[in-house]
């Protein structure tokens, strides 16, 4: 016979399981609630490679149409040097002295890192309150590897990834006010869902903002989130002058600055562990065909700069048109890449680091420049050109997959 007690124990045993599972559960679900939106995306994505841009075409073609001017002007400002005189960096010390830092954490790759570290940003302006970027595990970080990424006070600038190759970005880690805010734990982790589970914080098209505080203020009011972002992009995110040099160096060799081209973004690698599906060559080149007459005219020869992680690929597209002028940054690479995979970024030497994050720049800017751009929406490079291009029409900006809800704006995820 089972004793009272024992059956008193069991079902206590029991009820601590079921707690346990309960508590499995909910931790499972806060993380599918945090990664939603990505299995939203990868779910309601259709490519359409035969569409027309009709809208586009009647753009292009309006002989008034003032596209190739507004870049250039973007393009020469970037590299007369005029940048960090109109867009100024943001005053990162206004904060008041018994305020809590917020550290933001550099968190997946370049671009995914610096939308994250934008909104936290703005956050923090709200909030009142400065802000420093953390590199502790870090992929992109040199110390990644060696298990020295940086940590909480962080280990000095030159281990930092944001140091090396942009101008500062919230208080430098070995600033007194951080330094006085990690001694005495008055400091807060602020992780990345925070500012994007919340469309508000995300800074979505459909709120506007009269943001306007010490560090930061946009010069018009009730601004949309998008154009909000876009702004403050320009003030915060800046390559070092030797970078920039070096980037506009590289456009120069490709013309960007003297001739109209499409730009294309063709993103593989790791992406393929991420569920999507990549767009094939054809189908590039089949949306990119019926744009041609309209973007080069009176006979000039069709030049298409392609942005990709996947050097092998150009082969495909110049036997697929032999008579258009492919230019890309694969031509001038020591060593060829075939997919860009973040897990390899720590093994770099400081060679192949410096040369894989000088062609990314080139294509970076490449892309924001272009007269119409080309890629596909499961990408932050795509966003993060986007934002760099002047405020133009819209439907320059073309994307291979599309919303499968008409109603969903695929602006809003970033």
């Amino acid at each position: 016979m089972v004793s009272t007690r024992f059956k008193v124990h069991a079902f206590a045993v029991l009820s601590l399981c079921l707690l346990v599972l309960r508590v499995e559960e909910s931790l499972v679900k806060t993380k599918d609630k945090e990664q939603r939106y990505l299995q939203k995306r990868r779910l309601s994505r259709n490519r359409i490679s035969n569409r027309t841009d009709e809208h586009l075409i009647a753009h292009l073609s309006n002989p008034n149409e003032t596209i190739s001017q507004e870049l250039s002007t973007l393009a020469h400002s970037y590299c007369d040097g005029n940048d960090l005189v109109e867009y100024p960096l943001p005053d990162y010390g206004l904060c008041p002295p018994d305020s809590t830092l917020n550290v933001i954490h550099f968190f997946g790759g370049m671009t995914n890192a610096m939308k994250f570290i934008m909104l936290g940003a703005l956050m923090s302006f709200e909030e009142n309150r400065c802000f420093t970027i953390s590199e502790e595990n870090a992929h992109l970080n040199p110390g990644f590897l060696s298990g020295k990424s940086q940590t909480g006070a962080l280990h000095g600038e030159s281990e930092s990834f944001v140091h090396h190759f942009f101008e500062e970005i919230g208080l430098p880690n070995d600033h007194e006010f951080v330094k006085e805010k990690l001694r005495t734990n008055n400091f807060k982790y602020r992780k990345w869902h925070e500012f994007f589970m919340d469309e508000r914080l995300r800074r979505t098209q459909r709120h506007n903002y009269n943001f306007n505080t010490e560090s930061y203020s946009h010069p018009k009011p009730n601004v949309n989130g998008i154009e909000l972002k876009r702004d403050f992009l320009r003030h915060m995110w800046h390559l070092k002058p030797a970078y920039r040099d070096n980037t506009c160096g590289g456009l120069k060799g490709h013309n960007i600055f003297d001739t109209d081209y499409i730009a294309i973004s063709i993103r593989r690698g790791d992406k393929t562990s991420e569920d999507f599906t990549y767009p094939r060559m054809s189908e590039y080149i089949l949306r990119i065909e019926p744009l041609i007459p309209h973007v080069f005219k009176d006979g000039q020869q069709p030049k298409i700069f392609v942005a990709t992680d996947d050097c092998g690929l150009m082969p495909t597209l110049r036997e697929a048109r032999p008579t258009w002028s492919f230019v890309s940054q694969c031509d001038s690479l020591r060593e060829m890449q075939h997919g860009y995979d973040i897990q390899d970024i720590p093994k770099f030497n400081d060679e192949q680091r410096e040369e894989h994050f000088k062609k990314f720049f080139i294509e970076l800017y490449a892309m924001a420049f272009a007269k119409v751009f080309v890629g596909v929406s499961y990408t932050n490079v795509s966003w993060f050109a986007y934002m760099m291009r002047p405020n133009i029409d819209r439907s320059t900006f073309v994307l291979l997959d599309t919303a499968v809800d008409p109603s969903e704006n695929d602006l809003d995820y970033w």
